[in-house]
């Protein structure tokens, strides 16, 4: 069981250092192509997981792996705006919670709401940024409730409402990618795109 956690924690480490180098590579215009050659060179330390990937199940399924994370990556990039510092994101964070916690949440349906979107803005602190990982286990935990409340309140009120995007759905023990928003839906009435709070920060680091 250790050696299965060791690996399982490896395996998570090196997604999101191979995400963190996908957003790198697609703010500064890059391609998918480019990307895949960067990861898959040899003498690259950050594509030791997708070369590992390519030892274990052959070339197609790594380069499979390397456009999903490049999906994501392009997903969470486009449209955004360079964050110039961290202190910067903080600020950005900051007016998020005053917007979050100001905002009228009617209902038990509306603070079970606001308990997950705590949540999840506690997770982009740590991350230092609106771009933060988490698992629907991470976010119960922390949110204190049931899993299947936590899908309702995501379906009925947080992505509707546009206070949550996911840019990419997690696997196993791999948290889903996803995006604090400012809740620009709920006071419009219609779904409409992320305001001046988009970001562009990288995924975060394990331990940070």
């Amino acid at each position: 069981m250790v050696l299965r956690d060791d690996r399982q924690g490896a395996a998570e480490h090196g997604h999101r250092v191979t995400a963190a180098i996908a957003c790198h590579v697609a703010r500064a215009g890059g391609t998918v192509d480019e990307l895949a050659r960067l990861l898959l060179h040899p003498d690259h330390e950050g594509g030791r997981h997708a070369r590992h990937i390519a030892l274990r199940s052959g070339q197609a399924r790594a380069l499979d792996y390397i456009r999903r994370v490049w999906a994501s990556a392009s997903a969470a990039v486009a449209g955004t705006r360079v964050v110039e510092s961290r202190q910067q994101a903080y600020e950005v964070l900051a007016a998020l919670r005053d917007r979050i916690e100001t905002t009228p949440w009617r209902g038990e349906r509306g603070r079970t709401a606001l308990r997950v979107l705590r949540a999840h803005l506690n997770f982009a602190e740590v991350a230092g940024g609106p771009l933060h990982h988490a698992s629907e286990r991470q976010t119960a935990e922390e949110a204190g409730v049931s899993r299947t409340t936590l899908r309702v309140v995501y379906e009925t009120v947080l992505k509707p409402q546009g206070w949550l995007r996911r840019l990419r759905v997690g696997h196993g023990r791999e948290g889903s990618t996803w995006y604090l928003g400012d809740g620009s839906a709920h006071r419009h009435g219609v779904p409409v795109p992320l305001s001046r709070f988009r970001t562009t920060q990288s995924p975060p680091r394990p331990g940070t």
